[in-house]
């Protein structure tokens, strides 16, 4: 500020920093990179979802989304509260890497059901350490946006309808992007 009158901010940080999206390019080597990502993945009506109840280092199941099948529709977006940040807040020394993620059979459900797009408020959701990515790689593939490490304050919103907005910034080729989650309330 002395010299110049204004302040610039360098930012050096990883592409799956905070809340992000991930692209193909994540888990397949000639997969498209985030800018090729069409943003209507990101977009679009969602239901948020209370899957706190699953054990931490458990995975979400086709069993624990079935729970909810009534209330969902093609072309949704999930948003998934296991409270996983929840509980690292209230912990002296976290686990980060005992974590709720999804199971196989959740993405698959998630598949068949053709939802454009899942979030969760966990860093992944693959089982931690689980380097086949399969559960990437069955969502991806299957063209399924991805938004991982949400904020907790999803949980305020939990059994809700509301309107989703999530851009990853635009940064050409590469596999993921930080994005900013908003949600709006659907007029009724």
């Amino acid at each position: 500020m002395e010299k110049d009158k204004i302040n610039v901010t360098r930012i050096v940080m990883g592409s799956h920093t905070g809340t992000h999206v991930d692209a193909p390019k994540h888990f397949f080597a000639y997969g498209t990179g985030v800018d090729k990502e069409p943003l209507d993945k990101f977009i679009g009506e969602t239901m948020i979802l209370d899957l706190s109840d699953v054990t931490s280092g458990k995975g979400i199941t086709d069993v624990d989304l079935d729970n909810y099948y009534k209330v969902i529709k093609k072309n949704d977006i999930l948003l998934l509260y296991t409270g996983t940040n929840d509980k690292w807040k209230k912990e002296k020394d976290p686990e980060s890497n005992n974590f709720t993620y999804l199971d196989l059979s959740a993405a698959e459900w998630i598949v068949d059901r053709r939802i454009k797009c899942v979030g969760i408020d966990t860093l992944s959701v693959e089982k931690y350490g689980f380097k086949e990515g399969l559960t990437h790689k069955k969502l991806l593939s299957n063209n399924i946006g991805i938004i991982e490490n949400l904020n907790s304050n999803i949980r305020g919103f939990v059994g809700k309808r509301m309107f989703l907005v999530c851009l990853p910034l635009m940064l050409k080729a590469i596999d993921g992007s930080p994005a900013r989650a908003i949600l709006f309330d659907i007029a009724s």
